[in-house]
């Protein structure tokens, strides 16, 4: 008898393979669009913010990074803010403004936030395009010329990059690695569909006129790259997504901090969807509310999902132990004979959708990784990422749920 759990379930992965389905005939049916084909280049002036709170171990990758990029150094400009650092983040900044004065400036002010240091930058910006920068990222040298490529289509008004993990060490590391592979397929798509909608902190360029349209950033629930894609999408304004434009981050190293990264993640996306209920009509904003509509129903299918495979899970293994005591742990008439253990083997129907369900996973990975040009042995981390990843997320999105509905904020450091 099919339990009403188990009907709730069926509906998930329904809407989950529908979904894929739709995600891949979309990728398909825009194929010659993937990668950006510009006969003309041109080069305006850059404005590259990087806001640091204690970045001094940080500092110097990022900013080597950015005077190795392949783009006229007239044309760029490097803006440092340092959000009231307690380490040394200023003075490294002072020193690389000495060593190139006409390009990199530094700034510095009141702890308030990593969204008022972007601000500071943004009003001391002069460039056509002005873009933000994490500090612990690197940037591929050709990343900003691709991505200024996309601005020459007059109605683009953000360029979102492609983010990889700088070398994965650990499994939570390479967790990370594979999700941020997946992910650079989706968001492909999506700015396909025109519903992207987070302008990602490692770097994302804007268009100066744009975003002085759209106003500072906001505190938004310390998630201000969420909000102010949401905000530009309420405007109608193109987001694009540029997936040959690499930009290397480092992964959280251990479950704590990752944890608190993606609760973070989360919490915001749930409150920032909240102050924008618009985005959500599907007359309106059409594909985009489809998708946002798609990942808010895919929350609780996901958290539904894992617990109940867990719940058989730990129901199989204490049936199993229990009849283990039993038998007293003689398993060897047992083994002695496989022909009487293999005929019991009959999965359930769900678990033959949920295995499909990873299969097709693996599939946008492996898409993913093609699209991305990445060369990294992945084997070890997609199986990590295939076997822990549907608990964490869950785990996650219980946890964030909670810090919403109880209200307690965040902060940035």
């Amino acid at each position: 008898m099919v339990t009403t759990i188990e009907i709730f379930i069926y509906i998930g992965i329904f809407f989950a393979l529908y979904f894929s389905v739709f995600i891949l005939i979309t990728a398909i049916e825009n194929k010659k669009r993937t990668y950006l084909k510009s006969t003309k280049q041109s080069f305006p002036l850059v404005s590259l913010v990087v806001p640091c709170f204690n970045e001094a171990h940080n500092l110097d990758m990022v900013v080597q990074s950015l005077l190795n990029l392949n783009y006229p150094k007239k044309q760029l400009e490097i803006i440092i803010i340092n959000d009231g650092s307690k380490d040394a983040t200023f003075e490294k900044a002072k020193a690389w403004q000495k060593k190139y004065p006409a390009i990199i400036k530094t700034f510095s002010k009141p702890n308030g936030g990593k969204h008022t240091a972007l601000n500071l930058g943004f009003e001391k910006a002069k460039g056509e395009i002005v873009g933000c920068v994490d500090a612990d990222c690197t940037v591929e040298k050709n990343a900003i010329l691709r991505m200024v490529n996309h601005f020459q289509d007059k109605e683009t008004a953000i360029v979102v990059s492609t983010i990889k993990i700088l070398n994965p060490k650990n499994i939570l590391e390479g967790i990370q690695y594979v999700e941020y592979i997946i992910s650079a397929f989706f968001k492909k798509v999506f700015g396909f569909l025109g519903s992207i909608s987070v302008t990602s902190g490692p770097l994302t360029l804007f268009r100066a006129s744009a975003l002085k349209e759209l106003g500072p950033y906001k505190k938004a629930h310390q998630t201000e790259d969420l909000e102010i894609a949401f905000r530009a999408q309420s405007k109608d304004m193109k987001i694009d997504y540029a997936l040959d434009a690499i930009v290397y981050t480092l992964g959280e190293k251990t479950m704590k901090g990752l944890t608190k990264q993606r609760l973070r993640w989360r919490r915001g996306f749930l409150l920032n969807l909240r102050d924008y209920p618009g985005l959500l009509n599907l007359k309106k904003h059409g594909n985009l509310a489809f998708c946002l509509a798609y990942n808010t129903f895919g929350i609780l299918i996901s958290v539904s999902i894992t617990a109940y495979s867990l719940f058989r899970l730990f129901n199989f293994v204490f049936m199993k132990i229990n009849q283990a005591v039993l038998i007293n742990f003689d398993f060897n008439p047992y083994l002695a004979d496989f022909r009487f253990v293999l005929p019991h083997f009959n999965p359930k129907p769900t678990l033959i959708l949920s295995s499909l369900c990873l299969v097709v996973m693996l599939g946008f990975l492996l898409l993913g990784k093609k699209l991305t040009l990445d060369t990294t042995r992945l084997k070890e981390k997609a199986l990590f990422y295939l076997l822990f990843y549907a608990f964490f997320n869950a785990m996650w999105w219980v946890m964030a749920g909670w810090s919403a509905i109880f209200k307690r904020e965040l902060v940035w450091n």
